[in-house]
């Protein structure tokens, strides 16, 4: 998310920043500062909407690009299935090969038994008939009109005449061949099923080529709705950035007006303390170069106080608030006019507790130790200016 939660506290704080109209000559810029708060505001504004859209712009892309990623992975899915019925059509089609030549070698035996059974059956007939020469009856007349065995075994009685080693040859024949039939009924049956099995999966390969084609459309259209997200994104972004520009050029100008104070009456009898009473330690001190987030900053103007988040910052002199807001640079800033051209500044801090037009003495609070703006760590940022040139705090105060 690109929200800046700062524009939001510094928005708010540019209004509350607009100077209080003192009495003198010394303020006449409060009209025009009021002005540049506006402007400030307006462009934070503005900035915030543009990194609203963009958000939007980005999470309308890649809910597209997800889209399209779950589209390719059902595509893939079905390139998968349609492979492996492929190879399940293959194996199923050597099955029924395999089958049919089962049946086909079952088939020849069955032929075999009924050859063998006919030739028995002539065999019998023959000996029916030379038995019929030596014997009286019309067994003979019989079995010239018989054309078959199942015709000839209707005739029990008959039947009766015959030898019983003759019958018992003919049933055993009889029993193998259906035997084999049965084995053949039995192999056409798995043929067929192997059939039916592949025609099944060659439908469900065709709805699946099916899907797959009109999934490949879908993929098509999806793959133009990323493309305009993405446009819409890259137009979202070139305006967020243009905002962008409009906010640092007028946060710089509200900046540098506000850092024209100090032109207020003394108040006190100009004692002053430490701002952080106990801690003397300085990281940083006045017109030092150093390395912040990897850029160069030269002529330090302040002189900066390690301390815990949340430590009482307390004002060095007694003085008028003339300017407490956000900064992109300062983070939560204090401003405080001492009078005769002398002005403090308190910066970084995680909140502040002084508001514009408060008269503060020498002790009060005005905020906390934070690390808010361009800040590496927890610290006060202490700086004094002398008719809007930054000066040496340590010229005023001593640590102590």
């Amino acid at each position: 998310m690109h929200s800046l939660h700062w524009l939001k506290k510094s928005c708010a704080v540019a209004l509350a920043g607009i100077l209080l109209t003192y009495s003198g000559s010394s303020f006449v810029f409060a009209d025009e500062q009021s002005d540049l708060a506006d402007r400030l505001e307006q462009a934070q504004q503005a900035l915030e909407e543009s990194e609203q859209k963009l958000d939007d712009a980005q999470n309308e892309l890649e809910n597209q690009q997800k889209l399209g990623s779950s589209m390719r992975q059902s595509e893939q899915q079905l390139r998968n299935e349609i492979s492996s019925l492929v190879g399940q059509i293959s194996t199923t089609e050597a099955q029924i090969a395999a089958k049919q030549e089962e049946i086909d070698e079952q088939q020849g035996k069955i032929d075999e038994q009924q050859e063998r059974i006919d030739d028995r059956w002539d065999d019998f007939k023959e000996r029916v008939a030379a038995m019929q020469v030596m014997r009286s009856g019309g067994m003979l007349g019989m079995l010239a009109n018989v054309t078959s065995l199942t015709a000839f075994l209707s005739f029990g009685d008959d039947l009766q005449q015959l030898s019983k080693k003759d019958r018992e040859v003919l049933d055993e024949m009889n029993a193998e061949k259906a035997k084999l039939e049965q084995l053949q009924l039995e192999l056409e049956t798995q043929r067929n099923e192997l059939e039916t099995q592949r025609v099944n999966m060659q439908s469900q390969q065709q709805q699946l080529e099916a899907n797959k084609a009109q999934l490949a459309e879908q993929i098509k259209e999806q793959d133009k709705n990323i493309d305009a997200a993405a446009a819409d994104e890259q137009a979202a972004q070139a305006e967020r950035d243009a905002k962008y520009r409009i906010w640092v050029q007028a946060q710089a100008e509200y900046d540098r007006l506000a850092n024209q104070g100090g032109g207020g009456s003394v108040i006190g009898d100009g004692s002053v303390t430490w701002p952080l009473p106990g801690y003397t330690r300085l990281s940083s001190v006045f017109g030092e170069d150093r390395w912040i987030w990897g850029v160069a900053d030269t002529n330090h103007g302040g002189v900066d106080i390690p301390a815990p988040a949340g430590t009482p910052i307390h004002v060095f002199q007694s003085g008028t608030v003339y300017n407490s807001y956000y900064s992109a640079s300062y983070g939560n800033v204090v401003m405080v006019d001492h009078g005769g051209g002398l002005v403090s500044i308190y910066a970084h801090m995680s909140s502040r507790a002084a508001n514009v037009g408060d008269v503060v003495i020498v002790g009060d609070v005005i905020g906390y130790v934070g690390s808010t703006g361009q800040s590496s760590g927890n610290h006060l940022h202490f700086e004094t200016r002398q008719n809007g040139v930054r000066v040496d705090p340590l010229g005023y105060v001593s640590p102590s």
